[in-house]
């Protein structure tokens, strides 16, 4: 028998603490970026407690993290009350062709699956700050290129390092700092890292704050020979132990956008890249990406210099801007369906172009440019306002994804129309690239799943809930699965009907699985009409939402890419138990409009566990509600219902029917019993699915 299966019997039949179990929430990594290429030892902190991590889970390929195994010495006495472990030591290895960038990473362990970390891959020897440079004459030596590491710290922390440079050179320092943070569960105050370089008598030559969102990007032509310093701090001299940094700093050429930033897949393309790479390569020969939609392309420059560049890769008919465009008579002319490359290249400067449309055929405008939490890293801040021939706007957006705009617009009448492109503030530069969409709607959808990590102990169930948002008229059911499970788990069966919005899948590990970790995609399929109106079947796979301890303990979200199920050890609760005050046919539960049915829950304790227990079915927060699996017109009878159980075990839940619910079939739905852990985070144990069906 496996050590795994041998800890997993064990922490089955084991008494553990009273506390409630939480999984490991990961902070941040020091250092924050390793090297391509190399081996590198790192260190992972947290909260709660990393004791028996044994598996790492990495986003993309060419990652490895090794150096985990559980202790060699597992008894009851030690699993009744484990150690408590907040960090980690990783061994980080590096393919030398992985691509570079930043990379998310779970840790598994005998508590539970982690909230997701990050740490970059840089192509850049690597420097982690010494203990004193906090000052200009303290500034650390250091030999460009390289990437600098480091933490600020506590309040009025400032790190600085120093470099010889020559006349006439090009430096490009990019920050990595607040795009760290942004999707780490549980950090309430993030960092507003600023840099500045000065000379060698402490006077400041340059600043940038705020360049990539939060993050600084600062490109510098050194004046004289000599030695000069580079200085990190927060904005407002903030500080926390948990404010990694990475700073690429370099004097070979990189590329920060490219133009034009939409290609056809496939395509042999000429791109004039944007940042210092232009001053040694004005003209970059690439060929596009196969694979469609926002891409990271590693673009060489020079012999052993690469530099990754963000593109869009579309289906669509590409047009060019051609300036000069400033006005209504100068308008590009663009087809549609298409797209059209264009640059706000300068400040109020305005893009014109010209569109024939149709009475009565929707047409949907789009910018893709700049948006928060992705690599899409355009300086313009998208304004779109569409006109008719004599130049009347007629509707006008902005912000509607991240800082990028769109619209649907419904021709009054067949003719001519135009549509123009400006920056919010009415600022410019060779960094305000875009690529504008002009097509008809067509029907769509897409899924988002929440939570984003999950942990279940062998024998044990939890709940994943899905998110449909139907586009353009889609007005079909969509089937739903999980992908890669780990092995003796198992996902009950998923359609979101056509009237609903959520659904919940119930994950049951078999009594015998053993202690693993796998990422998962979660997909959904539907028919929506395809050419002619025929229909056709597509599949999306689900984005994903991780948990965010917001600032007065409220719970937010942010898109990740590494979900996640894990085998884990047994928990605060073994089983909840569901059921119906009338019978079921196999898993349905028949009701009628205007009827009431009454469950009744047991929950089944750890032996020592009496901690408060609370029950639900949808998934909310002070409120608010996240997830409803209930069909329309059905909800729950607060007024009698037993849901908090404080430290007992049973409970009731009573459903109403409206006199005016419509018809479902098998709309499944599972009560959790909840283990709060803090003012956010609930662990949930999840009952058998029941199918809910109304007929009359």
């Amino acid at each position: 028998m496996s050590r795994w299966l041998v800890l997993a019997c064990v922490l089955m039949s084991t008494p553990m603490l009273s506390a409630q179990t939480s999984f490991p929430m990961i902070t941040h990594v020091t250092p924050v970026a390793v090297q391509r290429g190399k081996t590198t030892e790192v260190q992972v902190t947290g909260q709660m407690n990393f004791w028996g991590s044994f598996q790492t889970l990495v986003q993309g390929s060419g990652v490895r993290l090794s150096g985990l195994k559980l202790p060699e010495k597992v008894t009851p006495e030690i699993l009744a009350k484990p150690p408590v472990v907040n960090t980690v030591k990783l061994q980080a290895e590096i393919d030398a062709d992985t691509r570079l960038g930043v990379r998310e990473f779970r840790i598994a362990s005998a508590l539970g699956l982690s909230s997701v970390g990050q740490m970059l891959v840089t192509p850049y020897p690597v420097v982690v700050e010494s203990a004193k440079n906090n000052t200009p004459q303290l500034a650390q030596p250091v030999t460009l290129p390289a990437t600098l590491t480091g933490i600020i710290e506590i309040v009025e922390d400032v790190d600085c390092f120093r470099f010889a440079a020559k006349k006439g050179e090009t430096l490009t320092f990019t920050v990595y700092c607040a795009r760290l943070q942004d999707k780490i569960h549980d950090l309430q105050t993030h960092a507003d890292p600023l840099i500045s370089v000065l000379d060698a008598d402490g006077r400041e030559l340059a600043m940038s704050d705020d360049a990539r969102f939060a993050d600084p990007l600062l490109t510098f032509t050194i004046p004289a020979d000599g030695n000069y310093i580079l200085q990190i701090r927060d904005a407002v001299y903030a500080g926390d132990k948990r404010w990694v940094y990475a700073i690429e700093a370099t004097n070979q050429p990189v590329i920060q956008q490219v133009y034009p930033l939409a290609m056809a897949p496939g395509q042999s393309i000429e791109l004039a890249p944007v940042g210092s790479a232009k001053l040694t390569s004005p003209k970059i020969a690439v060929t596009a990406p196969k694979t469609l939609g926002v891409q990271s392309l590693e673009i060489p420059i020079s012999a052993g210099v690469t530099s990754a560049a963000t593109v869009v890769v579309t289906p669509l008919a590409i047009s060019q801007e051609v300036e000069p465009n400033n006005t209504l008579e100068q308008a590009t002319p663009i087809v549609v369906p298409g797209g059209v490359n264009g640059r706000i290249g300068e400040k109020r400067d305005l893009d014109y172009f010209k569109f024939t449309a149709k009475k009565g055929q929707p047409l949907r405008a789009q910018v893709v440019a700049r948006r928060f939490g992705t690599v899409l890293n355009s300086d313009l801040d998208s304004v779109l306002e569409l006109m008719d021939a004599k130049g009347k706007i007629l509707v006008r957006a902005d912000d509607t994804i991240g800082k990028d705009a769109g619209l649907l617009f419904t021709p009054p009448a067949d003719g001519d129309y135009f549509i123009r492109v400006r920056d919010l503030n009415s600022k410019g530069g060779e960094g305000f690239v875009y690529w504008l969409e002009l097509t008809p709607p067509a029907p769509n959808f897409s899924l988002k799943l929440d939570p984003a990590h999950s942990s279940l102990r062998p024998g044990g169930r939890t709940a994943l809930y899905v998110t449909a948002t139907r586009e353009d008229g889609m007005t079909g059911p969509i089937s739903v699965s999980v992908r890669n499970l780990p092995p003796g788990v198992t996902a009950s069966a998923l359609t979101i009907p056509a009237s609903m919005t959520y659904g919940v899948i119930v994950l049951t590990a078999a009594s015998d699985a053993t202690l693993v970790a796998t990422p998962i995609e979660v997909v959904g399929s539907a028919e929506i009409p395809g050419p002619e109106g025929k229909p056709i079947t597509v599949t999306r796979t689900a984005g994903i939402w991780e948990e965010i301890y917001l600032p007065g303990g409220g719970r937010g979200k942010f898109e990740v890419e590494l979900a996640a199920v894990g085998i884990t050890s047994s928990s605060d609760i073994l089983e909840v138990q569901l059921t119906p005050k009338q019978p079921l046919t196999g898993e349905t539960l028949v009701v009628k409009p205007g009827s009431e049915v009454e469950f009744s829950v047991n929950v089944v304790r750890r032996s020592d566990f009496n901690k408060p227990i609370s029950l639900d079915i949808l998934l909310r927060h002070l409120g608010g509600i996240f997830a409803n699996p209930l069909p329309p017109g059905v909800t729950i009878v607060e007024g009698r219902s037993k849901t908090l159980l404080g430290t007992g075990s049973a409970g009731t839940i009573t459903l109403k029917i409206a006199p005016d619910a419509a018809p479902v079939e098998d709309v499944p739905f599972c009560v959790c019993a909840y283990v709060s852990i803090n003012f956010v985070v609930k662990i949930g144990y999840a009952s058998p699915v029941v199918r809910l069906s109304i007929r009359k």
